[in-house]
């Protein structure tokens, strides 16, 4: 018994690695063969050309500490801040997908930006292929992760509480000539479901979902 005990224990799966996401932008770099300078960008648009990344490793950390996965709509790009949350369209085929960017890359040089291969796919792109892309940083859920990951880069500000006065609460008479109802009824009380978290903060879900907005193909040279 302790035997076959043993040997069902080996047979679990062992459980995915954790991952300490922060926020980040990073010293200058080399990448293949050309430097790159990270910086706040929370309004960029761009087009050129998407990559697929080569790596199809899953549990590898990213550049900001995430883990990674082929199988979500992950992205790298090069100087962005990391995270942030980016609309690529595709300009071949007319489709569109948001994408959480928290890596570097790609090495490629003249490429804008690397893709998952679940991203690809759903874009329509091929393994090893590229295809013209327009990027667009999504600002509001992208500063919304700004504020509330953990970064080494910035020091929060210190910001001491506003001291309250206790409101005191008096019944005045009712005016000569009005008319006073004989019973004040309390409003019902309407239960609510607590929000997920993040959702006060304006977080983007992790891992985003698949969705796909049709946008019309607008191909250039």
């Amino acid at each position: 018994m302790l035997v076959l005990c043993l040997a069902l224990a080996a047979c679990q799966p062992a459980p995915p690695p954790q991952g300490s996401p922060r926020y980040m932008l990073g010293e200058p770099y080399s990448l293949g063969g050309l430097w790159s300078y990270p910086k706040e960008e929370f309004g960029r648009v761009e087009s050129g050309l998407a990559a697929v990344l080569p790596d199809r490793r899953a549990g590898r950390r990213t550049t900001n500490g995430e883990i990674f996965d082929p199988d979500r709509l992950m992205g790298a790009h090069r100087t962005l801040q990391l995270p942030a949350i980016v609309s690529v369209w595709n300009l071949e085929t007319g489709r569109e997908v948001r994408l959480r960017v928290n890596d570097r890359g790609p090495a490629q040089p003249g490429r804008v930006i690397g893709l998952s291969s679940r991203a690809a796919a759903l874009l329509g792109i091929p393994a090893g292929g590229t295809a013209q892309v327009r990027v667009s940083v999504e600002d509001a859920p992208s500063r919304a992760l700004a504020r509330a990951l953990p970064s080494s880069e910035r020091t929060a500000p210190q910001v001491e509480a506003v001291r309250t006065v206790a409101v005191e609460r008096e019944e005045l008479a009712p005016l000569p000539g009005s008319r006073q109802a004989e019973r004040v009824r309390e409003a019902p009380r309407v239960a609510t479901a607590p929000a997920a978290p993040g959702a006060e903060a304006g977080l983007p879900p992790d891992p985003l979902p698949e969705q796909v907005l049709p946008r019309p193909a607008m191909p250039g040279r």
